[in-house]
């Protein structure tokens, strides 16, 4: 499964770097979220990692606004297969409503802390 796990995270992560071009929801989704929350958010986060800005709390944060995009990228556009994930050896299911939610607030801590 850890291969399956990398291989949906590795296409996650291209296909965000590549503005979601080409991707549809999968037909069991019934979220509403446009692709451009997503988009802002992995660029948003990436800046951060990238620049190294703010204190060690907001590098965290940035670290998981990053990872819950690819997370919610693979339950949005990939097959169920997808939204099972691997952490610490352990298999874990994981749902868009859900990542979604926590994108959303660890999004707004991390504007909080960058304000």
């Amino acid at each position: 499964m850890k291969e399956i796990d990398k291989k949906y995270s590795d296409l996650a992560r291209a296909d965000l770097f590549d503005d979601l071009i080409g991707c549809k929801l999968e037909g069991d989704i019934s979220i509403s979220i446009e692709k451009s929350e997503i988009l802002n958010a992995f660029n948003y986060s990436g800046d951060i990692l990238r620049g190294n800005f703010g204190g060690d709390l907001c590098y965290q944060i940035a670290e998981t606004v990053f990872e819950t995009c690819i997370r919610l990228t693979r339950c949005l556009f990939y097959p169920v297969e997808a939204r099972t994930i691997v952490l610490q050896g352990n298999e874990y299911s994981i749902n868009a409503e859900q990542q979604l939610k926590v994108l959303r607030t660890n999004l707004n801590m991390l504007k909080k802390l960058e304000s």
